[in-house]
C-alpha cells in the first residue's frame, strides 16, 4: 500500500493551526453524523475513542486519591484535545502523538492496573489509523504500546500506588493491540482507497459532462489538464506530462500535473522507447533532469496520445505507476481525442459555412460580416470593390458549365494571390466577387481595380478550350456608420456603370451614376429586392371548362418596389434574366409558392400548382435539385407541381431539354405556355414531355372578332386533343369568350372572368368558395 494524505483535497485546512478554537473540540461538529463514507468512518472512530477516554476512568474517579484523580484530570483533558484537533484538522503533526503517548503514559499509572488503559489504547489506535502515512501510524503504535509498558516500571513511583505490579497482563496484551493496529490501518487504507476510486471516477464522469457541447480545443485542453491535476489528486504519489517530439534532440514539455517541483521546458529525446507504444504504454528509463523536476526517482510509464502523432504523457509514481492511474489517465486521453475531433469537424463546419466551395474563397455570409465589422470601426480607411465577370455566359455556353466552374476556381486562385494578408475577397455568388480592402487609399483601390481587370483578362487555357472573359469593377469607399445596403447598393450601381460604359474597366461611384444610369440603378435595386423581401406572389387560378372546379393554380411573381410600388412582371423580369438575378427569384418563388400550396389541398379535389420557369434557370445544371427539395422541404406531391415554358425557350437548347427529361423522370408535369406566338411547331409538341399546352391570350381575345384567331384556337385544342394533351385558354375576361371555348373543346379556362391573380389569403378564400359551387356547375365571375 503506498501513503494517502492526511487531508482531503480542496478541504481548505491548515495543517498546523493552534488556536484556541482548533484546540477545544465542538459538540455540534463532533455529534454531526457525515455523509460521506471515508469521513463517517472517521467521525465513528473519534466518538468511540472518546466515549472509551471517558468512560475507562469512572471506576479511578470512584475510588482513587487526589493523585490519581490529578494524572486522570491531565491525560484525558490532553488526549481530548489532541484527538478534537486531529479531526477538525485533518493534521498528525508529531508533537500531537508524542503527547498523546505522553498522556497514555500518565493514564496508565493513574489506573489500578496499567493494562486498563488498553481500553483507551485500542480506540485510540483505530482512529489514529485513519490519518497519515503507513510509518506514522506504526510509529504511533509503537509509542503507545512503549507509554504502557514503561508503565509497569514507574507504577511505584506514583503515591498511593502499589510498590510493584506485574507486567504480565501488558506484555501479553501487546500482540493483540499490534493486530489491532494492523487491521485498523487495513480498514482504512481500504476506505480511503474507495474514496479515492470514487473520487477519481467523479473527475472523469465531470469532465465528459463538461466536454458536451464544448467545440473549442483551448477549452478542451484547459479542462484536461483540470483533470489530470484531479486523476493525480486521486491517485497517491503520481506525477504525469505531456511532451511532443518534434523531431529535434529534445522533446518539448507541454504541460504537468501532479505537484511537481517545476516544470521542465524540455526533456532528452532519448527517454522514449524504441519500438512501438502499446495501449499499456511503455516503461521509460527516467533521465535526471525528469527525476530533479518531478522529485520521483522509480517507475515512469510512456503512453501514446491518441490521434496525435508525437505526442506522448508520461507517467510516474513510487514504487510502481498504479494500475488504477494508468487506467484512468487512458481513459481521459480518450476522451480528449473524441473531443478534439469533434472540435475539428466543427471546425471544419464551419469554414464550410463561411467558405465558398467552388472557388475556396469567403462567401456571401462571411464577407458581410466582415463589411459590417468594417462599417462599425472608425478611423480606417477601406474600400469595396465589387466584380462581375463579363461574358462569362459565353463561357458556360461554348465550353460547358463544368468548364465555367474551373474557371471560377482558377479565378479563385488568382484573385486571392494579388491580395495583402487585411484584404479579404469573396465569392458572392455566380460571376459576381467583392473585395474588401482595408487600410488602403484610393489610389490603392484604383490600382488593385486595375489589376484585377488585367488579370481576369488574360485568357486561360481549361482542357474544354481558350476561355476568354473581362471584368467589370465598381469601387465605393467604406465609410464607418453608413448601412451595409447603402455601401452594397454603391458598388453595385458602379459596377453596372462600368458594364454600360463598355465593360472591362473600374468605375468608382459617384451620386452621379444614380441619374446616369438608371439601367444600372435598376439592376443593383433588383438584385436587393430579391434579398431584402420585397417581392410577392399572386396566385391565378385555372378552372375546368366542364364544371367550373379549380383544378390548378398559377404563380405570378410581383415586385412591391417601395417608391414605385406594385411593378408587373413585364417591368423587371427581362432585367433579371439578363442580369442572373432570375436565379434567387425563381428559387424563391418555388419554395414560396410550394408551401402555399400544400395548404390548399382539402384531401379531395388536388389543385395543381404551374410555377414558370426562365431559360436561365432550366439551363442552370442545380435547377433540378432545387426543384427536388422545394418539393420535399414543403411535403407536396411532384405530380401537383407543373413547370410552364416557353417555346423559345426548349428550341435548340440540349440543356433544356434534358432538364426537362429529369423533371418529368421526378414526376413533375410540364406545360407549354403561350402556345402559338412562337415557332408553333408540331414537332415540338411531338419531341418534348409535355403534358399542358396553353393558348395564349392574344387568340382568346380575338377569337370572337377574327375568324383566323378562332381557328387558330380550334386547331390548336383538335391537335392537342390528338396528341392526349390538356389545354388551357388563358386571359378569359367575357362570358362570350367562355362560350366559344367550351363549344371549342378547350379542357381548362384561366383569366380575369374568374379571378384577377391575387395574395395566397384572398385565393384561399376564393378556392373555398369555388368549392362551395362548382358542384352546381357554376363558372361564376369573381
Amino acid at each position: 500500500m503506498g501513503d494517502f494524505p492526511a487531508a482531503r483535497p480542496g478541504s481548505g485546512r491548515v495543517a498546523a493551526r493552534w488556536s484556541r478554537a482548533a484546540l477545544l473540540p465542538r459538540p455540534a461538529e463532533l455529534l454531526r453524523r457525515p455523509a460521506e463514507p471515508v469521513e463517517r468512518v472517521r467521525w465513528l472512530f473519534a466518538l468511540s475513542a472518546l466515549a472509551a477516554l471517558f468512560l475507562t476512568p469512572i471506576g479511578m474517579l470512584v475510588e482513587g486519591d487526589g493523585w490519581t484523580l490529578a494524572l486522570v484530570a491531565v491525560s484525558c483533558t490532553g488526549l481530548a484535545v489532541s484527538w478534537a484537533h486531529r479531526y477538525r484538522t485533518r493534521a498528525v503533526p508529531l508533537a500531537l502523538d508524542l503527547t498523546d503517548a505522553l498522556c497514555l503514559l500518565l493514564f496508565a499509572l493513574a489506573c489500578t492496573q496499567p493494562a486498563i488503559a488498553f481500553g483507551v489504547v485500542v480506540p485510540a489506535l483505530w482512529f489514529r489509523g485513519a490519518y497519515g502515512s503507513n510509518g506514522r501510524v506504526a510509529g504511533y503504535a509503537v509509542g503507545a504500546c512503549l507509554a504502557i509498558s514503561l508503565a509497569v516500571p514507574l507504577w511505584g513511583v506514583v503515591p498511593g500506588q502499589a510498590p510493584w505490579t506485574s507486567p504480565a497482563p501488558v506484555l501479553g496484551s501487546l500482540p493483540v493491540i499490534a493486530i489491532n493496529a494492523l487491521v485498523a490501518r487495513q480498514l482504512a487504507l481500504g476506505l480511503f482507497q474507495r474514496d479515492l476510486d470514487h473520487e477519481r471516477d467523479g473527475a472523469l464522469a465531470a469532465f465528459a459532462g463538461r466536454l458536451i457541447g464544448v467545440t473549442d480545443r483551448l477549452a478542451v485542453i484547459a479542462a484536461s489538464w483540470v483533470t489530470a491535476e484531479a486523476i493525480c489528486r486521486s491517485t497517491p504519489g503520481l506525477h504525469s506530462a505531456v511532451v511532443y517530439d518534434e523531431g529535434g534532440d529534445v522533446l518539448r514539455v507541454s504541460g504537468t500535473a501532479g505537484g511537481w517541483r517545476r516544470q521542465p521546458r524540455t526533456l532528452p529525446r532519448d527517454l522514449l522507447p524504441v519500438g512501438p507504444i502499446g495501449s499499456e504504454g511503455v516503461v521509460v528509463t527516467a533521465p535526471p533532469e525528469l527525476v530533479l523536476a518531478s522529485g520521483v526517482a522509480a517507475e515512469w510509464l510512456c503512453l501514446a496520445l491518441p490521434d496525435t502523432p508525437g505526442g506522448y504523457m508520461l507517467l510516474g509514481a513510487g514504487p510502481r505507476v498504479p494500475r488504477e492511474g494508468v487506467v484512468a489517465t487512458r481513459s481521459m486521453l480518450a476522451q480528449v481525442a473524441l473531443s478534439l475531433r469533434t472540435c475539428d469537424a466543427h471546425d471544419e463546419l464551419r469554414a464550410q459555412a463561411r467558405t465558398d466551395g467552388l472557388t475556396g474563397l469567403a462567401n456571401r455570409p462571411a464577407f458581410s460580416a466582415v463589411l459590417a465589422q468594417a462599417l462599425a470601426t472608425p478611423g480606417t480607411e477601406s474600400w469595396l470593390l465589387f466584380l462581375d465577370l463579363d461574358d462569362f455566359k459565353v463561357v458556360n455556353d461554348e465550353l460547358g458549365h463544368l468548364a465555367g466552374d474551373r474557371l471560377l476556381a482558377h479565378l479563385g486562385v488568382q484573385l486571392s494571390s494579388v491580395l495583402r494578408g487585411g484584404d479579404l475577397c469573396a465569392r458572392l455568388g455566380g460571376d459576381e466577387f467583392a473585395v474588401l480592402l482595408r487600410g488602403a487609399g484610393e489610389a490603392d483601390a484604383r490600382a488593385l481595380g486595375q489589376r484585377l481587370v488585367q488579370l481576369i483578362s488574360t485568357p486561360v487555357q481549361l482542357a474544354e478550350g481558350l476561355a476568354r472573359i473581362g471584368a467589370s469593377v465598381g469601387v465605393t469607399p467604406v465609410l464607418a456608420g453608413q448601412p451595409e445596403s447603402l455601401v452594397v447598393h454603391q458598388a453595385d450601381v458602379a459596377m453596372y456603370a462600368a458594364k454600360a460604359a463598355g465593360k472591362n474597366r473600374v468605375q468608382f461611384f459617384s451620386p452621379a451614376l444614380l441619374q446616369l444610369d438608371d439601367r444600372a440603378a435598376a439592376e443593383a435595386e433588383l438584385r436587393a429586392a430579391v434579398e431584402d423581401g420585397q417581392l410577392v406572389i399572386a396566385y391565378q387560378p385555372v378552372l375546368a371548362a366542364a364544371d367550373g372546379r379549380c383544378t390548378a393554380v398559377e404563380a405570378l411573381v410581383r415586385w412591391q418596389h417601395p417608391t414605385r410600388g406594385l411593378l408587373g412582371p413585364d417591368q423587371f423580369l427581362g432585367l433579371a434574366e439578363e442580369t442572373g438575378a432570375v436565379l434567387p427569384l425563381g428559387e424563391w418563388v418555388l419554395r414560396s409558392a410550394c408551401l402555399d400550396a400544400v395548404g390548399w389541398d382539402d384531401g379531395t379535389t388536388p389543385v395543381a400548382l404551374h410555377v414558370n420557369a426562365s431559360p436561365v434557370q432550366l439551363a442552370h445544371p442545380q435547377f433540378v435539385d432545387l426543384v427536388r427539395d422545394a418539393l420535399a422541404d414543403a411535403g407536396l406531391a411532384a405530380d401537383r407541381l407543373v413547370v410552364e415554358v416557353t417555346e423559345t425557350t426548349v428550341l435548340d437548347s440540349p440543356a433544356v431539354s434534358a432538364t426537362l427529361d429529369e423533371l418529368v423522370r421526378l414526376g413533375v408535369v410540364i406545360a407549354l405556355d403561350d402556345f402559338g406566338t412562337g415557332y408553333s411547331a408540331l414537332t415540338t409538341l411531338r419531341s418534348l414531355p409535355i403534358d399542358i399546352v396553353k393558348i395564349d391570350k392574344s387568340f382568346v381575345a380575338g377569337a370572337l372578332t377574327q375568324a383566323a384567331d378562332a381557328a387558330v384556337v380550334e386547331a390548336i385544342v383538335q391537335m392537342a386533343g390528338r396528341l392526349g394533351l390538356t389545354t388551357v385558354a388563358e386571359g378569359v375576361e367575357s362570358a362570350e369568350q367562355e362560350a366559344f371555348l367550351q363549344a371549342a373543346g378547350i379542357t381548362a379556362l384561366q383569366g380575369f372572368r374568374y379571378l384577377r391573380p391575387a395574395p395566397a389569403a384572398d385565393f384561399s378564400r376564393w378556392l373555398a368558395d369555388n368549392r362551395r359551387r362548382a358542384p352546381d356547375g357554376e363558372l361564376a365571375p369573381a
